[in-house]
């Protein structure tokens, strides 16, 4: 929590400021409300739809809303690790149809099965299911964290005043130790 001293001259210092002066300045802030991409740039193989990734990202900013940028950050890994998901399911998928190509003409199920037995032998089957494991709890460990921060009332504003008995310090130190458990 913010000291009542450093709210205070933060919002002096905020008072000074008249917003940017150059052109340049004034261009790059009228971008400010605009997505910036980033996130795409490391999730997004070049070969993958960056617009396919920042429709999923608005798809989970539209359905949980974030209230701060702490939220915004759990939503990104949450879009993050299932876009790398669902591109794990592709290369399985492709390993499987690669070893039932090989296989010889006749019953699916055992032609599956027998490309099944031949690829579960190899590394990297057990390889895809353990990141694969990785990026769900991922997921699901971001989802939890928002969960558990909206469960708790904790503010999205630091308090004005520090240490007046709301019990805000008791449910943050409380929210913590869940959280560390």
């Amino acid at each position: 929590m913010s000291s009542l001293r450093r709210i205070i001259a933060s919002r002096a210092n905020g008072a000074r400021s008249h917003g940017p002066e150059t052109p340049e300045g004034k261009r790059r802030s009228s971008q400010n409300a605009l997505s910036h991409g980033l996130l795409s740039d490391c999730v997004v193989l070049q070969c993958e739809s960056r617009e396919a990734f920042e429709d999923l990202l608005a798809q989970h900013i539209e359905h949980f809303g974030p209230l701060d940028g702490v939220e915004f950050g759990m939503i990104e890994e949450m879009a993050s690790s299932y876009w790398r998901l669902r591109r794990l399911w592709a290369i399985e998928n492709c390993l499987l149809e690669e070893s039932l190509a090989a296989e010889p003409a006749g019953d699916d199920v055992s032609r599956i099965a027998a490309a099944f037995r031949k690829l579960a032998a190899s590394p990297e089957l057990a390889l895809i299911h353990r990141y694969e494991t990785r990026l769900h709890m991922m997921n699901q460990r971001a989802l939890h964290n928002i969960l558990l921060l909206r469960a708790a009332g904790i503010p999205n504003e630091p308090s004005p005043i520090s240490g007046t008995g709301s019990g805000t310090d008791d449910r943050l130190l409380s929210s913590v130790e869940v959280l560390l458990k």
